[in-house]
């Protein structure tokens, strides 16, 4: 068996190639696992600030339209129909949730139609 030069015999050492085969696997991970979490905590930053912006709007617009109902019409719902208000509102908030949900759904099936 003919003799291989010594620079072939330390180009493949076993402790080379583990070396390299720990840097790949460090590349890799980095690249394919520790890359898209950091991209996906990203966005679900933004997602959760969105949702906690439009939470918070929705029931300031819902306490405004309650008390838009009770100080305009206050004549209209005083005595039996003094809880109409609050249904109404809760009926706004039903259908604002409802056109939301329908959005949503529109979205996940692929886009509009």
């Amino acid at each position: 068996m003919p003799n291989r030069p010594t620079a072939a015999k330390e180009s493949n050492s076993p402790n080379k190639v583990v070396a390299e085969l720990k840097t790949l696997l460090i590349g890799y991970g980095r690249q394919e696992i520790v890359t898209p979490l950091s991209q996906l905590g990203r966005t679900l930053k933004l997602g959760i600030l969105g949702a906690l912006s439009i939470g918070v709007g929705l029931v300031f617009l819902a306490i405004a339209g309650l008390r838009l109902l009770q100080t305009e019409a206050s004549g209209v719902f005083d005595g039996n129909m003094s809880a109409l208000p609050y249904v109404a509102v809760l009926i706004g908030i039903a259908a604002v949730l409802a056109a939301a949900m329908a959005v949503r759904a529109r979205i996940s099936r692929g886009g509009r139609q």
